[in-house]
């Protein structure tokens, strides 16, 4: 099964007036089946408002995830600032709670000075530290962590870090932006072969568990050292990737995902020509 829906509220909600409160029956009503609240400044939703948010995405049968502060970074060296990112991931969780979300996006962490093998060693040591204290506090159930591909070079998350990631344990699952994949790549995500590489390297490292994803889409505009800037599906730049590639990519190779549109702006939009696109390919 693919769903899809936008990241965050975007502009045409804005111009039409629909507050949080009314995001759940506006998706529903267009034909769009999925949300991810962004937490991405801070995790400063008080519990209440969370579970009232919520009890709206369930009664229209909305899938739910969240993506977390961009303050996480699990390859900082100072262990108490990965402590921080610990309480970030923690905070989250127990917003997630609340709502009824099921995913918890984050940016893993970034070089800051390491070597790649560094950084990604010290982001699969935190992650092993990270998961009893979540079982230990009963976080886990029916959740997920979904660390996010990304297109900065000087960012750990390439497809084969995450599955490594993801390795630790069942509660870890890839969140696979495709757009964050082509701009690190500097453009190579351009045929239905490159995107069936990803989920058959992600079924090589995770089994069967590799076939049911999280995901990030959008066009990406990129420099020599990755991404640059959000596009949408009607910027005159010329970047991809191409939505219509992934689709025949996700049929082609029968997987279940959860699609989530960063289009800039225009996610909603972007989102219901994606859903229209795989439902006639």
């Amino acid at each position: 099964m693919v769903d899809f829906g936008p990241a965050g509220r975007c502009e045409l909600m804005d111009e039409l007036k629909i507050d949080m409160m009314k995001v759940p029956r506006y998706l529903s009503e267009v034909g769009l089946t999925a949300f991810e609240y962004p937490l991405t400044r801070g995790v400063n939703l008080p519990l209440e408002t969370a579970k009232k948010i919520g009890d709206e995405f369930k009664k229209y049968n909305i899938k739910l995830s969240v993506h977390g502060p961009f303050y996480i970074n699990l390859a900082n060296i100072s262990d108490e600032m990965a402590e921080k990112s610990f309480s970030y991931i923690i905070s989250s969780l127990k917003i997630m709670d609340a709502m009824g979300a099921d995913r918890l996006v984050f940016h893993p962490g970034a070089l800051m000075g390491q070597t790649r093998a560094e950084a990604q060693n010290l982001i699969l040591k935190r992650l092993k530290q990270l998961i009893p204290i979540l079982n230990d506090l009963n976080l886990l159930e029916g959740k997920y962590l979904c660390p996010e591909t990304m297109g900065k070079h000087g960012q750990c998350g390439t497809v084969s870090e995450v599955a490594q990631m993801c390795e630790i344990d069942c509660h870890i699952m890839p969140t696979i932006d495709f757009g964050h994949i082509n701009a690190f790549t500097l453009g190579k995500l351009d045929s239905v072969d490159a995107f069936c590489d990803i989920f058959k390297e992600l079924e090589n490292s995770l089994g069967e568990r590799g076939k049911t994803i999280h995901c990030h889409f959008s066009r990406i505009e990129y420099g020599e050292k990755g991404e640059l800037k959000h596009l949408n599906f009607n910027s005159p730049e010329k970047f991809g990737p191409d939505y219509k590639l992934l689709n025949k990519a996700l049929k082609k190779c029968n997987i279940d995902a959860r699609i989530m549109c960063e289009s800039s702006g225009n996610q909603t939009i972007d989102s219901l020509e994606m859903k229209k696109d795989y439902e006639s390919c």
